[in-house]
């Protein structure tokens, strides 16, 4: 049996995707739900795995290819022995303009993890001298490279996913007129019950409760509440989820992912915590998949941890809001005519006007900060059960 390998759709904006790297070989064994290619997309790079159980029968797309979302990139078959289509049997790549002898680039040796990492640190490797066997360029030959770039004040083009990022936030701030709204929110008591907590969460759930958790949380519960703002926004259209799925942004050296806590406003502060955790670990080893990078609804944005006090961030299309978070510091507030000293945090939240106007964003924050302000009613789950 022949089963197709197709580029995935990552979300309503991704038109295609490039091939990062294939992790089999034509011919090699390969099982349904094992990683089979690596996928450069606007969001991040993730792991696409086999449909189906056989062996690699044929590569169509090389690695560095971009190619249109839902378009056949390989294919899976029982054995190398059975037929393909005809019309896909001699095809191993898209036909390329002939150029003159004397315009034909060189082919490029290099080994497979110096193109990796040159890819990762947005490095032309034709400007490589390789050191290895052949001229072959090695992993040596590209981090030193870098330095001497560095020194030497030379530019180098961005990286697949830098390059990606740059087009989607360009065509957001372009696109979509931002506003943004701020407020403060008292969190003292968010600060001494984390702190109570902490010590049973990591004893019954091995799960480290953070403040990013209890943003989660109230986010979802408010996005829930304030419909508007859980929406996106494509060809003139406008779709609202009833299911809040919450993005959270995860630095990386080559740039952002966001990877989707779906439906927290439906789990415990434990389930969101475990959720967090794996998910933050697997974004740093660039093992997520696609389906922990789809179906996003709203971004929350926290740089509270580098001692941010406040910030404005730029909307992730083609959702219509965006929460930036600051850090939680000790201030002074007024408090029932008396100046005491408070755990407060500032956040904004940035809105696209052509759906959400400043009504229903200030309302959207009113929840919120009752939420957190309040946190004990982050323990009562939608459906019953406990934080």
């Amino acid at each position: 049996m022949i089963t197709k390998i197709i580029m995935p759709k990552l979300g309503e904006t991704m038109d295609e995707g490039q091939i990062g790297k294939w992790l089999r070989k034509e011919g090699e064994k390969v099982e349904k739900g094992e990683s089979l290619f690596e996928v450069i997309s606007d969001k991040a790079n993730f792991e696409v795995e086999s449909p189906s159980t056989g062996v690699l029968r044929k590569i169509l797309a090389e690695e560095g290819q971009a190619v249109p979302v839902t378009k056949v990139v390989g294919y899976i078959a029982d054995s190398m022995e059975e037929q393909l289509p005809e019309e896909v049997t001699t095809v191993t790549k898209p036909s390329e303009p002939v150029s003159p002898p004397s315009e034909r680039k060189k082919r490029i040796k290099i080994s497979p993890l110096a193109r990796k990492l040159a890819e990762q640190r947005g490095i032309d490797v034709s400007q490589i001298e390789g050191s290895g066997p052949g001229g072959r360029i090695t992993k040596e030959d590209v981090e030193r490279f870098q330095p001497v770039a560095k020194a030497e004040g030379e530019g180098t083009p961005l990286s697949g996913m830098r390059k990606l990022i740059a087009q989607r936030m360009s065509q957001s701030k372009r696109e979509a007129p931002h506003y943004y709204l701020q407020t403060e929110i008292d969190m003292s008591d968010a600060v001494r019950l984390r702190e109570d907590l902490l010590p049973e969460m990591e004893k019954t759930f091995s799960v480290r409760l953070s403040y990013t958790d209890l943003i989660i949380k109230a986010t979802a519960l408010s996005l829930e509440q304030f419909s508007l703002l859980n929406s996106t926004y494509e060809n003139e259209q406008i779709k609202s989820f009833k299911q809040a799925n919450t993005g959270v942004a995860v630095a990386l050296e080559e740039g952002l992912v966001v990877p989707v806590i779906k439906d927290a406003a439906h789990k415990t502060l434990w389930q969101i915590a475990q959720e967090r955790t794996r998910l933050v670990a697997r974004a740093k080893e660039g093992k997520l998949t696609q389906e922990e990078l789809s179906d996003g609804t709203f971004t929350i944005s926290n740089l509270g941890t580098f001692e941010i006090d406040l910030f404005t961030a730029i909307i992730n299309p083609p959702q219509v809001a965006i929460l930036a978070v600051g850090a939680i510091k000790e201030r002074p507030t007024a408090l029932d005519g008396q100046l005491v000293i408070r755990q407060t945090m500032k956040v904004s939240l940035s809105l696209d006007h052509r759906v959400v106007d400043g009504v229903a964003g200030a309302q959207f924050l009113s929840c919120l900060k009752e939420l957190l302000e309040k946190p004990y009613l982050l323990l009562l789950t939608p459906g019953g059960g406990n934080a």
